[in-house]
């Protein structure tokens, strides 16, 4: 088997390279993808590597590949995600070979017993039973009806001297060899009572069953129109003899055809499960993982959680300081599954990112956003997104949401939690020129932010009921005094309590954010 390189698997005719690509630009600049002799193949690199990149390599079966060159972080995914493909190709190859080997070795063994068995295809075999058949006994009509199961109908399989050969499925004759499973000849058809009109003209009829074990899987049937023409007991054991072969041909074709479908499902079975094991990895390397994580700041605390279902949805969430006083919250969930919306949550995190980090306000980030997404559009995906920015000295918080759910303000003063105004515009990647509102609410010190996907409240019991935004709120509510740590960890135990061994349908994000800082005034507050 070809040995397996990064050049093929980046060619332009790969199914993969237009995701590898989007993404590599997606990233920005200074990120390539380089073969083993460093030969640049996607992407761009400078001369001068920055200190802060990372030249990540692409491991399979024990060689490397090549190197991602660029920012750690997204470096590493890409790493990964180039190794799970040339996995999937080397699967891919792997079943081929199977699969020819598994038709070689049937072949080879039932050609050492019957000439038939040597046929893994249900019409050839037919054909070929039939022809063998018609050397040996005169007939000027044929057929061959088969069952798929001891529950299925007839149905036709091959045939000569008419469409459908001297016996149809619905034939009272088919119907009686198939049930009792014994042969039969009638050298008078227009004289026998179970004749169907077009079955009158036939003349002399020899049919046999084709049993296969203990069950019989339909029947042949030839048929002689000339006149005077009558079958005899020898036709009649050759005819046996014949429809023993092909019985058991028939039954090796049904075999094969199940083997062959059983190595299909198994090949899209693990090549599913490793889509979903690489989005999940990839969307757990692109959301931070370090808490706290500004731990020398004193005027807030922050903590945050994703747990992915076993159908990676594509949550996500970031948050960076702008300044001294600013801190930027971003929250999302991109619709689809698998790969596909692990690369786009990756695209649409860095584009909210790369643009919040210019300072612009939220709602003109995100409109900023949308239009990048929408122009570089390779696919129908879009993701609800909440951008906040905290002045930590202050407490405003301007936001914006983009058809995201609305996060809860938990009040330190009187133990409350109530959504904030939900207003903002369209999801992210739907449609160009959609404007986007922002609005602003204040945190007191000790308020604080609770930040989620729909994964939360829309989590089922075994009866298939959700937790309920009620319920969540209600949760909140009479836990405002909690650091954002245990508030987080105790909204995930109340939802696996309430789910009690469910399966999880979607991903569960949250994030909440606490303001520590001075007092501001009681008119901001209001």
């Amino acid at each position: 088997m070809p040995s397996i390189t990064l050049r093929a698997l980046l060619r332009p005719k790969s199914g993969s390279s237009p995701a590898i690509a989007a993404l590599c630009q997606a990233v920005g600049n200074n990120i390539g993808i380089v073969d083993s002799s460093g030969k640049l193949l996607l992407g761009e690199t400078s001369a001068e590597t920055p200190a802060a990149h990372s030249r990540v390599p692409i491991l399979f079966d024990e060689a490397t590949l090549g190197f991602v060159v660029g920012p750690a972080a997204p470096a590493s995914a890409l790493a990964m995600l180039l190794t799970h493909l040339a996995a999937r190709e080397a699967e891919g190859r792997a079943l081929a070979a199977e699969v020819l080997h598994l038709y070689r070795e049937v072949h080879l063994i039932e050609q050492l017993s019957e000439q038939l068995a040597a046929l893994l295809n249900l019409s050839a075999v037919g054909e070929s039973a039939l022809a063998q058949a018609r050397r040996l006994i005169p007939a000027t009509h044929g057929g061959i009806l088969v069952a798929d199961s001891a529950e299925s109908p007839l149905r036709s399989a091959a045939s000569f001297g008419g469409a459908s050969g001297p016996l149809t499925p619905s034939s009272n004759f088919a119907t009686s060899i198939h049930q009792r499973g014994v042969a039969e000849i009638v050298n008078n058809c227009a004289a026998d009572p179970r004749a169907l009109d077009s079955e009158r003209e036939l003349g002399a009829l020899i049919c046999a069953p084709l049993r296969a074990g203990q069950r019989t899987v339909g029947l042949i049937a030839l048929a002689n129109a000339a006149a005077g023409a009558a079958y005899s007991a020898a036709d009649l054991k050759l005819l046996n003899t014949i429809a023993l072969q092909t019985a058991a041909a028939i039954e090796n074709s049904f075999l094969c055809a199940e083997m062959v479908d059983a190595a299909r499902d198994r090949e899209q079975l693990i090549a599913i499960q490793k889509e979903l094991d690489t989005a999940r990895t990839i969307q757990h390397l692109l959301v931070p993982r370090t808490f706290p994580p500004f731990p020398e700041r004193t005027d807030f605390e922050l903590h945050a959680q994703m747990n992915s279902a076993r159908a990676v949805g594509g949550d996500f969430f970031d948050f960076f300081l702008i300044d001294e006083d600013r801190l930027g919250v971003v929250i999302g969930d991109v619709s689809g599954k698998g790969i596909p919306a692990a690369l786009f949550m990756a695209v649409t995190r860095t584009q909210v990112k790369t643009t919040a980090l210019r300072g612009m306000p939220p709602a003109e980030c995100f409109l900023e956003v949308n239009r990048v997404l929408v122009q570089e559009r390779v696919s129908a995906m879009f993701a609800t997104c909440f951008y906040g920015l905290l002045n930590l000295r202050t407490g405003e918080f301007h936001y914006c949401s983009a058809g995201h759910n609305p996060p809860y303000l938990l009040r330190a003063e009187g133990g409350a939690a109530e959504p904030i105004s939900d207003v903002g515009g369209i999801p992210l990647g739907l449609f160009d020129g959609m404007g986007y509102t922002g609005s602003t609410v204040y945190l007191r010190p000790g308020d604080s932010l609770f930040l989620y996907t729909d994964g939360v409240p829309e989590a089922q019991n075994m009866a298939e009921n959700d937790l309920s935004d009620e319920r969540l709120m209600a949760l909140l509510s009479a836990n405002t005094s909690l650091s954002c740590k245990e508030l987080i960890h105790f909204v995930t135990r109340e939802v696996s309590a309430f789910t009690n061994g469910a399966p999880q349908s979607d991903d569960i994000t949250m994030l909440s954010i606490r303001r520590l800082g001075n007092a501001v005034s009681q008119a901001q507050a209001s």
